[in-house]
């Protein structure tokens, strides 16, 4: 599926072959403009300081002069595996939305598996792209180490444990974050980015790993009506936005999606994890629908 938008001339990509290789493109004024926005979006999202977070990113170089990174590169990759595989899944009872969120993961996790080219997989750009967003840092050599540092046990006497700390307080500084603006930090970087919708289910599937949180017991009916808002949103943006259609998503996420625990009948807007399982279902179905035609 290729979108454009006639005002600014950003184009959704069709997959995260191409928002790789046009990452690969970008020229070095390019990628030192988008590590200002990075680190403008996390300061402001967040309340890091942005002195601290420059500061962060100078301290790698020292690392990777000293050739250790690719060590912790290794250890939060391995983390981050853990992670996922911990993630509490929303529980939908049961049904053909329960069964739809079940292929959505299994086809992320196949997607992600695939090569990019011989040096890079989706699995690693996927995570450059959601660390880099997090943490604030464009570059992927950056993005992945600050993965490690935040992801990495600390041990006695290890001599990245202060970076470990501050790599941590930015992550934990998201935590925080209203969804309001944490949600609208996601639009920005969404339209920023020009991704495909494979990249952003990919993204969605990373945010409900890392603020899975307690999730919800949701019927059937009512999942497959909150996926129906986002997919609505996305589908009528077509046609009436000059701005890049998916990013309507995440604008529609600032608002909340409200919903009705099916065990206790307590109503409240869905989680951070949650709305990221729906929105990365909602997102496969969008991605399924146009491959069918």
């Amino acid at each position: 599926m290729r979108t454009f938008t006639p005002n600014d001339g950003l184009e959704e990509h069709v997959s995260t072959a191409d928002d790789h290789g046009e990452d690969r493109r970008k020229n070095a004024q390019d990628l030192e403009r988008e590590q200002r926005a990075s680190m403008r979006r996390v300061a402001e999202a967040t309340g890091a300081s942005a002195s601290e977070l420059q500061q962060l990113m100078q301290r790698l170089l020292d690392i990777d002069r000293t050739g250790t990174s690719a060590g912790i590169v290794a250890q939060g990759h391995i983390a981050a595996d853990r992670m996922q595989s911990g993630m509490p899944v929303l529980d939908l009872g049961g049904g053909n939305m329960a069964e739809q969120q079940v292929d959505a993961m299994q086809s992320i996790d196949f997607w992600l598996l695939e090569t990019l080219d011989p040096a890079h997989d989706k699995k690693w750009y996927a995570r450059w792209k959601f660390w880099s967003f997090i943490l604030g840092a464009a570059g992927s050599d950056a993005a992945l180490t600050l993965q490690g540092l935040a992801l990495r046990p600390t041990e006695p006497g290890d001599a990245h444990a202060d970076l470990v700390a501050k790599a941590r307080k930015v992550l934990e500084s998201w935590r925080r974050t209203s969804e309001p603006l944490f949600w609208a930090a996601v639009e920005c970087y969404v339209r920023q980015q020009s991704f495909s919708l494979e990249t952003q289910a990919y993204l969605m599937h990373c945010i409900a790993a890392v603020f899975a949180g307690t999730p919800m017991k949701l019927s059937n009916a009512q999942s497959e009506q909150l996926a129906g808002v986002l997919i609505d949103t996305y589908c009528d943006a077509l046609g009436t936005s000059a701005c890049m259609p998916s990013a309507d998503i995440y604008r529609r996420l600032s608002q909340g999606l409200e919903a009705t625990d099916r065990e206790t009948g307590i109503t409240r807007y869905l989680g951070r994890g949650d709305a990221a399982q729906i929105a990365m279902t909602a997102l496969f179905s969008v991605i399924e629908a146009s491959r069918s035609r």
